[in-house]
């Protein structure tokens, strides 16, 4: 059997290692979420309340301005 030069080492090691890239990569691209085709629920954004306490505590202090 032949051996390989250091080049065509170098040539096989690249090959090897785009090969792995892309198919890592690939991986990640197909099982990526399509986020415009899932069903979303509306959330329902509550309005901010405040307490009663706090809002006849303001009152005294705009009263008293």
């Amino acid at each position: 059997m032949k051996t390989l030069n250091e080049n065509q080492k170098d040539i096989i090691g690249t090959i090897v290692a785009m090969s792995l890239f892309w198919l890592v990569m690939s991986y990640f691209i197909s099982t990526q979420p399509n986020y415009n085709q899932t069903n979303k629920v509306p959330q329902n954004v509550k309005k901010q309340t405040q307490s009663p306490v706090l809002e006849k505590y303001g009152e005294l202090i705009t009263k008293n301005k």
